[in-house]
């Protein structure tokens, strides 16, 4: 299950266990170098992660077990945000 929420300036996801607990909570944001983006994780053991691209993202959940279904809707997630921030310019 996955939960989004949105802002002027980021966009948050929950992942969420079966248990429906959630498990992580992706975030894309804007960087302070103009035109760049952020894509962060926090996991359920508060672990702040930065990710170069996308890909280092997948690679990430597919290592921690999350089911394909929940990553291609990550994936989707970051791939709308990043379209909606480059049209607000932020």
């Amino acid at each position: 299950m996955i939960d989004i929420y949105e802002n002027n300036f980021s966009f948050t996801m929950d992942l969420r266990y079966e248990n429906d607990k959630i498990g992580a909570t992706i975030s894309v944001t804007p960087s302070k170098k103009p035109g760049s983006r952020d894509i962060l994780l926090i996991d359920d053991n508060n672990e702040n992660i930065s990710f170069r691209s996308i890909t280092e993202l997948m690679n990430f959940l597919q290592k921690k077990k999350v089911p394909y279904n929940d990553r291609k809707d990550a994936l989707d997630f970051i791939a709308n945000s990043l379209i909606i921030l480059e049209k607000n310019q932020l």
